[in-house]
């Protein structure tokens, strides 16, 4: 299953890219995650609002690492891994956040081709006080 980085230039890593341009990938299972953040993928409905609170505690930094880890969650119950992440959307409500997802992110994916991203600023998210909202699309190879 060749994942193949698109760069229109080379790719130097003086750039310190945060993301490639784009990703072709042959013969591949695609799996799409739904948008994931801080608060656990399956939780009660409504919110117990103490559970919340614990859930979105903390700033950008605290909210992106539980972000990560709950993908970590969805890509392992996949059979996947973050370098199979052929393309991620990551919606802030605080462009300021940035940097921090930035480093956050570069311990998850190859330095020399991350996945392409598309990161968006909005006004909230689901819950009051979500800082960071993260979905994506995976490939696996056909079969597994």
């Amino acid at each position: 299953m060749p994942i193949t980085p698109i760069h229109h230039i080379p790719f130097k890593p003086e750039y310190r890219s945060p993301f490639s341009a784009a990703f072709a990938v042959e013969d591949a299972r695609l799996l799409l995650f739904s948008g994931c953040g801080p608060i656990p993928i399956y939780h009660a409905h409504p919110h117990d609002p103490v559970a919340e609170a614990e859930w979105l505690a903390g700033g950008i930094r605290e909210q992106t690492e539980k972000t990560f880890a709950n993908i970590g969650t969805i890509l392992e119950a996949a059979g996947a891994d973050f370098f199979q992440i052929v393309k991620l959307n990551i919606y802030l409500t605080d462009m300021s956040g940035q940097n921090v997802v930035n480093e956050i992110s570069a311990r998850h994916f190859d330095p020399a081709n991350p996945p392409p991203r598309t990161l968006v600023g909005v006004t909230e998210l689901a819950h009051p006080g979500m800082l960071i909202e993260i979905e994506g699309m995976v490939a696996t190879p056909l079969g597994d």
